[in-house]
This record gives C-alpha cells, sequence and structure tokens, in this order.
C-alpha cells in the first residue's frame, strides 16, 4: 500500500471526522425522540395484539399530550403496513406533520431510523415530513428543531410552486409510473404538498411534492389502503 500523501491525509481524517459527527447527530435525535415516546400516554410499546382504528385514533390524539393547543389531529388513514396521521395548526389551517403508527410485524421499516420494534407508538413519518419540513422537524420538542429541512429553506421562503402546479407534476410522475392513477387535492405543509393517489375516485395511496424543486416522492412504505377517519 502506498504511504497517503500530506494531503490525502487531511482529506482521509476529515471526511472521518464528517462520517462520525452525522453518526452522532442522528443517535441525538433518536434520543431525544425516544425520551418524548416514553412519556407520551397511550404509546404503550411492542404490541401483544393488533391495533383497532379506534385505538390508533386515541393513540395520535395522545401524541399531542398539551405541547401544543394549536396543533390538532386531522386525520387517520390505515394502510397494510402502518396507520398514518395528518396535523393542522388550528390558527392557520395549515397542515404541520405527519406520523404513522406501525402495525405488528411491519417494524422491520424503522430499523434504519432507530425505532426497531415499535409498534403501537406513534413516530414521525419518514421521508418529506422529516425532510422537506421546514418548521415541523423530528430533532426536539414536537417535532420542532432544526436538523433536518428542505434544502435550508426556512418558513420565512415561500414556496414557489402553487397547489396547482404540485398537482400538475404528482398527475404527470403518476402517468409515467402508475398507469389509471390520479393526483387527488394538495394539502400545503411547510415545505411541500401531500397529495392523495386515487384509483376511480378513491384513495389508493400518497405521495409528496417539494415546495421549492417539483421534485415527487412517492410514499412506497404503506402498502395497500384500508380504510379513512377525518376528524371533525
Amino acid at each position: 500500500m502506498k504511504n497517503l500523501s500530506s494531503k490525502g491525509r487531511i482529506v482521509w481524517v476529515a471526511t472521518a471526522i464528517f462520517v462520525i459527527a452525522v453518526a452522532a447527530s442522528g443517535a441525538v435525535a433518536v434520543g431525544l425522540y425516544a425520551s418524548r415516546l416514553a412519556n407520551t400516554p397511550g404509546n404503550t410499546g411492542p404490541a401483544t395484539q393488533k391495533m383497532t382504528m379506534s385505538e390508533a385514533v386515541q393513540s395520535f390524539k395522545n401524541y399531542l399530550g398539551s405541547q401544543d393547543s394549536n396543533i390538532a389531529l386531522h386525520e387517520v388513514e390505515e394502510y397494510q403496513y402502518n396507520f398514518y396521521a395528518s396535523y393542522y395548526e388550528k390558527n392557520s389551517g395549515t397542515f404541520a406533520f405527519q406520523m404513522l403508527i406501525w402495525k405488528q410485524g411491519s417494524s422491520y421499516m424503522m430499523g434504519m431510523m432507530g425505532y426497531t420494534g415499535a409498534t403501537k407508538v406513534a413516530v414521525p413519518e419518514m421521508g418529506p415530513n422529516m425532510m422537506w419540513n421546514t418548521k415541523y422537524h423530528v430533532a426536539g420538542g414536537m417535532m420542532n428543531g432544526g436538523m433536518m429541512g428542505n434544502a435550508w429553506q426556512s418558513t420565512s421562503t415561500p414556496m414557489t410552486v402553487t397547489a396547482s402546479e404540485a398537482r400538475t407534476l404528482a398527475q404527470q410522475y403518476l402517468t409515467d409510473n402508475f398507469s389509471g392513477k390520479s393526483a387527488g387535492d394538495a394539502d400545503t405543509y411547510y415545505g411541500y404538498y401531500n397529495i392523495d393517489v386515487l384509483i376511480d375516485g378513491s384513495t389508493w395511496g400518497m405521495l409528496s411534492v417539494n415546495g421549492y424543486t417539483g421534485q415527487v416522492w412517492y410514499h412506497a412504505w404503506h402498502g395497500t389502503f384500508v380504510q379513512t377517519i377525518t376528524m371533525e
């Protein structure tokens, strides 16, 4: 093996430090969220039996606790692998963030996020909810921190993609990748839009569109749609 030059050694050391820093920050995020889970009523740990829709709704409501009276649960959808929930801000009407409860037998999907085995527990949805949300993040409080954002955008930077354009982009994506599917209405989040994927007018799945770049992100982790409940 050839000896590394002085410049090469510096680059190697810098790279190693960067990798260690990223791993450490991820561990901190998981630790902070694990603490939040441990103190959330209704998040009872590993499932011993199948969860019902009513139990999932209650668990999603319990997640809010007394953290922020301005946030409310909007809708809960049941899929093959998980229950999905969307939350919104009462004062603005803007959607805030998205959560999941993994069904027993599907918790392997969460291993990469450090939640292995956490069935019947409300956790932040992966994907756009973590990577594109410019206001509510996984790193602190009720997903409100600064570790994961939307290309370093802030909530003061208006989205350049409109809801109508997002729906058009979503439809083009579906036409190219999922024949026979159509894009529903675009729900506005901070930094992105969430859109139901429909078949014959009924929910089939969902995707998100970045509010700054127009990138489409299909939510492949849900499985087959089962049912939905919208809160009054």
